[in-house]
């Protein structure tokens, strides 16, 4: 059987957004700076909760009446739909409600959240989740008992709230069935070739802007392998663009961040994207080892990345241990003590200017102050921090990610600047 764990992690996203407060640790930025998180977008549904066939807390394994498939999955069709049924590589958007055996609701789209959208065959779901909704028509309605070996297995999930070896019993409402896109046709010869190999074509040349490398670009998206076409995911699923820093290379594959670093806003391209400027030899959800990727890309928008503040090189204070700092606002608030949790904004770049990392496209950052959680040139340099005031700090090599550097964004040996506004202290 296939690895599950893809499966699993998508579904606990799920899980996470609807019902489970699952206590999730603070990331270790800017420790770790290649680490993104791409918070999800979610609405309340209006969609009235299906009645339950049977009470969960009392299901029967197996359930009477029900249909068994050779792989084990058990079903009853609660209600028949009369549209389309899906296929491998269809779009589909469904509601569901999931319970173990003894009734714990473990997802509910009704109340928490609004329906799912999902790309069949592309191991988001677990697989007799997968088999019930691929024997299902658009507008119905079916109840499935899955068993261990075709839900979360003998792992469990959820840090225990799924058992292992748990039953699952789940009511699904197929609300729609979509096709996959189709990439444009385009004629080979109208494709222009880089020196890395990768291919483009204006399908709509914008009439924006060019962004420049640390900008952060916001996109849409749609891949498809490109040997058979067989779609495998874009951003207009779930209307969530996607926004990256470009060049800074830690979200997006390298044929993707070259392919749009040439558009001008406004511009549509299709990218024929060989394995080596893609995901190369790993395996990914529908997509082998190996892959040549086709992408349209289009770039709806750009925000230049901040530049550093220039300081003279007196007005820095210069500590013992070699850090620098100087404060470019001065707030009149209390200084942390060690231990206490401070919330910041940062921006971090190389000494010619190339953004890492930045909070400014997402939330604050916090961390408890004097364990060690940051490098240490971030421990020193925040300690003397008044709230409310903004400090340009100049971190040495070695009061930061030292001789083996960071991730692929920061090369070993670096001096890094940093410039932190101190928002909160807890």
């Amino acid at each position: 059987m296939k690895d599950l764990s893809l499966r699993k992690m998508w579904l606990l996203a799920v899980m996470s957004l609807l019902l489970l407060a699952v206590a999730c640790g603070p990331a270790e930025a800017p420790n770790d700076v290649t680490e993104t998180a791409v918070p999800a977008e979610t609405g309340e549904s209006d969609v009235a909760a299906p009645e339950i066939v049977g009470e969960p807390a009392a299901a029967s394994i197996p359930i009477e009446d029900a249909i068994s498939t050779e792989s084990g999955l058990q079903y009853i069709e609660v209600e028949a739909g009369d549209g389309a049924m899906p296929q491998a590589g269809d779009i589909v958007e469904i509601n569901f409600i999931g319970t173990l055996e003894d009734g714990t609701v473990f997802g509910d789209t009704y109340s928490q959240g609004g329906p799912i959208t999902v790309i069949l065959g592309n191991d988001q779901l677990l697989p007799g989740w997968e088999e019930g909704v691929m024997l299902m028509h658009e507008g119905g309605k079916i109840k499935l008992v899955i068993p261990p070996e075709l839900g979360f297995g003998a792992e469990g999930a959820g840090g225990g709230f799924i058992p292992p070896d748990a039953t699952l019993i789940m009511d699904v409402e197929l609300l729609s069935v979509t096709p996959p896109p189709e990439p444009t046709a385009v004629d080979e010869a109208e494709f222009t070739t880089t020196d890395s190999g990768l291919q483009y074509y204006d399908l709509v040349e914008g009439d924006g802007d060019i962004p420049e490398t640390g900008d952060s670009v916001t996109v849409n998206f749609t891949i498809w392998l490109n040997d058979d076409q067989s779609f495998i995911t874009s951003s207009l699923v779930n209307g969530s663009p996607l926004t990256f820093v470009l060049g800074r290379g830690d979200v997006v594959f390298p044929g993707w961040d070259e392919g749009v670093s040439t558009m001008q806003v406004g511009g549509s391209r299709q990218l024929i994207i060989p394995s080596d400027l893609g995901l190369g030899d790993i395996e990914a959800p529908g997509v082998p080892a190996g892959s040549s990727l086709l992408m349209e890309v289009e770039l709806l928008s750009y925000q230049p990345s901040p530049k550093i503040t220039e300081v003279d090189e007196a007005d820095y204070t210069v500590t013992d241990t070699g850090l620098k700092y100087y404060d470019l606002v001065e707030g009149d608030g209390p200084t942390p003590e060690q231990g206490q949790t401070v919330v910041v904004h940062y921006t971090g770049w190389l000494e010619d200017g190339t953004v890492f990392d930045t909070s400014l496209d997402s939330e604050p950052f916090s961390f408890v102050l004097g364990t060690g959680s940051v490098i240490a040139g971030w421990d020193e340099g925040l300690a003397t921090m008044k709230l409310g005031s903004t400090r340009q700090l100049v971190i040495p090599s070695d009061l930061a990610y030292g001789d083996t550097g960071g991730g692929s964004v920061i090369p070993p040996g670096a001096t890094l600047i940093f410039e932190v506004e101190l928002l909160e202290i807890r």
